[in-house]
C-alpha cells in the first residue's frame, strides 16, 4: 500500500470537520514548499550572478552592503581607574 493510498483510507475514517482541517494543513505545507522553493531559486540565482561577475564585483551583491561595526567585547567599557573608584 502506497502512501497516498493510506492517506486515502485515513481519510474514509473520519468526520468531515476533520477532513476540513487536513484540507487547511495540506494547503498550509504546499503553500511553505512553494515560498521555500521560490527563495531557493533565489539564492542559487543571486549565487551564479556572484560567480559570473567575479571578484571585482562581489560589492554589488546585493546581500552585501554596510558593514556593521561592533565593540570589541574584551575591552573595557570605562578605564580601569575608574573602574577601581566605581566598585568601591
Amino acid at each position: 500500500m502506497t502512501l497516498r493510498e493510506l492517506l486515502i483510507q485515513e481519510l474514509d475514517n473520519v468526520s468531515d470537520p476533520l477532513i476540513v482541517e487536513v484540507i487547511d494543513f495540506l494547503q498550509i505545507l504546499k503553500t511553505r514548499q512553494k515560498k521555500d522553493h521560490l527563495a531557493l531559486d533565489q539564492v542559487s540565482a543571486d549565487l551564479a550572478f556572484t560567480s559570473l561577475q567575479g571578484d571585482s564585483q562581489v560589492a554589488n551583491y546585493r546581500l552585501q552592503g554596510e558593514r556593521y561595526r561592533y565593540d570589541d567585547p574584551f575591552s573595557p567599557a570605562i578605564p580601569l581607574e575608574e573602574w577601581e573608584i566605581l566598585k568601591s
